[in-house]
């Protein structure tokens, strides 16, 4: 599941760039690509900041508690899309190197469809269900739901707010030896020769 939302999210967007980048296209195939490109992000992603309306024209249809969600997935959306966007632009073609951060951007968008998924799922049986199997329904859903905010909130401010240049200067610096006095005391793999000293 993962691996698919990543693939989506990032196929796309970055084949588009990457054509733009490709050193060995003529430049007038790389200029008619960022053509392309700007074209169809000035359209895309001033829409991404406008509401939309297409929960509330089906509202007498679904519940309200679910409603509230479904619209806060599809709002929640929209950020995402414009995360990725601005994720695109900081890094360009080396964004699929920041795997923490497209973790966390992968993460946020699973969190997203399992809101949407749960919501639907539900708000079929409630059709089914009578009273109080409704309210325990609704309160399961909800619980699920509002849980699911948190992480998506804790994962949108881990893309700004994280350790992860200096994580990663630590492992160039573990990989590079510079850290052997930690594995001291340590018990080795099976099978393996202790080190002389």
């Amino acid at each position: 599941m993962r691996l698919f939302l990543e693939w989506a999210a990032l196929g796309p967007p970055l084949k588009m760039v990457a054509t733009v980048l490709y050193s060995r296209l003529s430049a007038a195939q790389r200029f008619n690509a960022a053509l392309k490109a700007g074209w169809f992000y000035a359209r895309w992603y001033p829409k991404q900041f406008l509401p939309r309306f297409e929960i509330s024209r089906a509202g007498s249809q679904v519940h309200p508690v679910l409603r509230r969600h479904f619209r806060y997935a599809a709002r929640t959306s929209r950020r995402l899309g414009r995360a990725l966007f601005h994720s695109m632009l900081v890094h360009g073609p080396k964004l699929e190197r920041q795997q923490v951060l497209l973790g966390r951007l992968v993460d946020i968008g699973t969190e997203l469809f399992a809101v949407a998924a749960t919501c639907s799922r539900a708000q079929s049986l409630l059709s089914s269900r009578a009273g109080d199997q409704k309210r325990e329904l609704l309160d399961l859903v909800d619980y699920f739901c509002r849980s699911a905010r948190l992480r998506i909130a804790r994962n949108f401010q881990g893309l700004r707010h994280n350790a992860d240049r200096h994580g990663y200067r630590l492992a160039q610096a573990v990989l590079a030896g510079k850290h052997d006095r930690v594995e001291e005391g340590i018990v080795g793999r099976a099978g393996a020769e202790p080190q002389p000293k």
